[in-house]
Order: C-alpha cells, then sequence, then structure tokens
C-alpha cells in the first residue's frame, strides 16, 4: 500500500506539473520546447531529421521561437512558435509560393496578443530585433549614419568591407536604432546593410510597433548608391 501511495503521489505531481507547463504558469524545460517545435514542423515525416535553433526574443516570457528545418532548410523550413505545451507555425518560409503577408502577419498577431505585451522605449526596441531575426535578417548589420558613409567609401575594397563588417558585431547592435513613442506605439528607423543580396544593398528600414508588441507597418527601400530618393516596397526585407 506504502508502494502505491507513492506511485499515486507522484503520478498526481507530475499531471500537476504538466498542468502548470500546459497553462503557460511554468516554463517547460527547453529540451522539450525544442522537442515540440520539431514534432510539430516535421511530423509524420522523421523528427530526427530536424535541425532547431531557438530565435531569442527577450520581451516574451512565455512564448519560444524556432526556426526547424530539415535538409539544411531545403525541406521543411518553417517558424514555429511553443507556448507552454502548445504549438503554432507562425511563418512556413519553405512554401512556393510564399504565403500572404496578410495570412503571415495574423498569425504573428495572435500570438502576441497572448503575451499581454505592454512595452516601453527599451522592450520595444528589442522586439524590433525580435522581428528582424524572424525576417533572417541580423541585427549586428544596422548601420548608423556615420556606418553607412563607411560603406560606401568601402564599396570595391573587399578587405575595407570585411573589417566594417566585423567592426559591426556589437551585442548592442539594436541601440542604433532610432526610435521614438507615438501615441499608443513606436516608429523606428534605421539603416540595414543586406549582405545576403547580391550587390550588398543599403535599406532604409521604417517599422511601426504598437505597445502590445504587434507589427502595425514596415516599409524597406533601397537606399541608392548615387544622390536620389530611396525606393522600393514592404517585401524588400520582410516576409509579413
Amino acid at each position: 500500500m506504502r508502494f502505491l501511495g507513492v506511485v499515486t503521489g507522484t503520478l498526481a505531481a507530475l499531471l500537476l506539473l504538466l498542468a502548470f507547463w500546459g497553462g503557460g504558469i511554468l516554463l517547460p524545460p527547453e529540451r522539450l520546447t525544442r522537442g515540440i517545435a520539431a514534432l510539430y514542423a516535421v511530423f509524420p515525416g522523421p523528427v530526427t531529421e530536424a535541425e532547431v535553433a531557438r530565435i531569442p526574443c527577450a520581451p516574451l516570457r512565455r512564448l519560444r521561437l524556432y526556426v526547424v528545418c530539415t535538409e539544411g532548410c531545403g525541406g521543411v523550413w518553417r517558424i514555429v512558435g511553443v507556448r507552454g505545451l502548445r504549438a503554432v507555425s507562425l511563418v512556413n518560409l519553405g512554401r512556393s509560393p510564399a504565403e500572404p503577408d496578410d495570412v503571415v502577419r495574423r498569425r504573428l498577431d495572435e500570438a502576441l496578443a497572448e503575451e499581454g505585451l505592454r512595452l516601453e522605449i527599451a522592450g520595444a526596441r528589442e522586439m524590433i530585433g525580435c522581428y528582424l531575426e524572424i525576417a533572417g535578417l541580423r541585427p549586428d548589420l544596422i548601420l548608423t549614419d556615420t556606418d553607412f558613409q563607411t560603406l560606401e567609401n568601402a564599396r570595391g575594397d573587399e578587405v575595407a568591407l570585411e573589417a566594417l563588417a566585423m567592426s559591426l558585431e556589437d551585442p548592442e547592435a539594436l541601440a542604433r536604432i532610432l526610435l521614438r513613442e507615438d501615441g499608443d506605439g513606436f516608429n523606428a528607423r534605421f539603416l540595414y546593410w543586406n549582405t545576403a543580396r547580391p550587390g550588398r544593398p543599403v535599406l532604409e528600414v521604417e517599422i511601426r510597433i504598437a505597445t502590445d508588441g504587434r507589427l502595425r507597418a514596415v516599409l524597406a527601400r533601397e537606399v541608392p548608391v548615387t544622390p536620389g530618393p530611396a525606393h522600393g516596397t514592404p517585401q524588400d526585407a520582410f516576409p509579413f
């Protein structure tokens, strides 16, 4: 009888722990949520072949974001959110044609609504960094106006360009974002060096987010090498 009592007590404690994890009262172990993300993104495919990488996002206390890939992202390629023990697909990056922007935006908005965020300046800057990571962009490639001038002067000199790229590596890179409060949200502006594109253009990016973290507007325009107005569309930089 004593053994039965121990087993019953252990099961009750386990069920209580699962309830706390599932309800978001306690955060599950990282290894568990990574496994949930992989299972959700890949099943019924070979889950053991999934590569899972966490997207850091400090403002999100309960929602964890992961990039899940198979075959070097040539197969499955998704961004999955895990809150408690529940997973949701946020962006299917491997789909062709790409998912409609409004569909992706709606998923992101719904996921953020459950977080109940009330951002201040520092949190808004971090949230913009999250959106950059979700879009596959690197916060360390944000440029100040001085960096931009250095870049333009270095065009054609690979050694100088490499030195500039190395000098930009800074854990405080998000501080380069020009951010101001605007009513019930924030407006941000920054220059981004898109080294992943042919010609490695610089984009002038404007972002507006609400105080609850929802993305309200994005505009990314390529800055011409010669003097003239910036041009482009929101699709230049963001998949949503």
